[in-house]
């Protein structure tokens, strides 16, 4: 709730001045209203009102007082336009400008193990990656897919609605080759991130295997990463409870602290963070802590960007006062 009101855009007012206007309005709607009370209003006496009356013209004490209602919120919001007013918001250069972020994803057959409470880890991955770009709004997106090669299935994007359809239509038959080339799958995304002019870039790597084909090494890929100044979060999707990797065919191989220890030295060296994930719970919220990491990290330029009213003001008071003119000679006209 805190986040949302610090969103909020704040008032600004050239000449406030023009406000010392508001209690002679105030005073001259107080007085108008007291000289009808005591009966003091000049009229037109008008024979017949109580046959008037009977015929259905008689309008409530509500809508009788629609006209003036009209015509002093059209001298409020005169006084106020008069005054220059401007909504001012506050940006951080990020939620101004966006980050661009690749998404590097793995569709190798062991991310199609369902040790994910019932769900294979694809589906897992594909999911929080799908919720994460939709609600990237001012982000370009883009995606990387892999298994013994990899390919680019999106380049950075706006099109968050485009980038999530294919997202949803992953598969591992995508990609035939056999492996898991993980530096390779790297080095496509930094190619697609050294083409963009944001100054903030990052990639979030998932995956559950060890590299172990590609002519380029993860270690190697991490290092062009940290020359560029781009991040790599990546998360490990392929630890299970048992402490062991098992893979589609049944086969048990202790390969997880090697794969952690690869990918931790990919996120250390290039200032991103390593995650571990088990189940969909904490895949999301791994997904919510880069979110916030990002916005930590680069809050620190503050932009401002004003948006007159005047216009805006001026448009509704000429609207109230055709209003007003339009009832007051019409369905309200007063008799006397």
């Amino acid at each position: 709730m805190q986040e949302w009101f610090a969103h909020l855009p704040g008032l600004e007012l050239a000449e406030p001045w023009w406000l010392l206007l508001l209690p002679v309005l105030f005073m001259s709607a107080w007085f108008r209203e007291r000289r009808e009370r005591l009966g003091k209003r000049p009229a037109i006496l008008f024979p017949g009102l109580e046959q008037l009356r009977d015929s259905g013209f008689a309008a409530g004490r509500l809508l009788r007082l629609m006209p003036q209602w009209l015509r002093w919120s059209a001298l409020f919001l005169s006084v106020i336009a008069l005054t220059g007013p401007h909504l001012l918001y506050r940006q951080t250069e990020a939620e101004a400008m966006g980050i661009d972020v690749m998404l590097v994803l793995d569709i190798s057959e062991s991310m199609l193990q369902k040790d994910f409470a019932g769900e294979s880890r694809l589906d897992a991955a594909k999911e929080v990656a799908r919720n994460f770009v939709l609600h990237r709004s001012n982000d370009r997106i883009g995606l990387v897919v892999f298994r013994g090669k990899g390919y680019t299935q999106c380049p950075l994007t706006l099109d968050h609605d485009v980038l999530a359809m294919l997202i949803d239509r992953l598969s591992p038959r995508v990609i035939q080759d056999e492996g898991t080339a993980i530096g390779t799958a790297i080095l496509i995304a930094l190619n697609r991130l050294k083409a963009s002019e944001s100054s903030h870039k990052a990639i979030i790597l998932i995956t559950d295997g060890e590299n172990n084909t590609g002519e380029v090494g993860p270690a190697t890929a991490a290092g062009f990463a940290v020359q560029d100044g781009i991040r790599i979060y990546s998360i490990n999707a392929g630890v299970i409870s048992s402490g062991n990797r098992v893979d589609v065919s049944g086969e048990k191989g202790n390969h997880t602290v090697m794969d952690e220890e690869s990918l931790r030295g990919i996120a250390r060296n290039t200032g991103g963070r390593y995650f571990a994930v088990n189940d969909p719970a904490a895949f999301e919220e791994t997904m919510r802590a880069i979110d916030r990491l990002e916005k930590k990290r680069i809050s620190g330029t503050i932009m401002e960007r004003r948006s007159g009213l005047f216009t805006s003001l001026l448009s509704i008071v000429l609207v109230l006062l055709f209003l007003e003119m339009l009832l007051s000679n019409t369905r309200f006209l007063r008799i006397p």
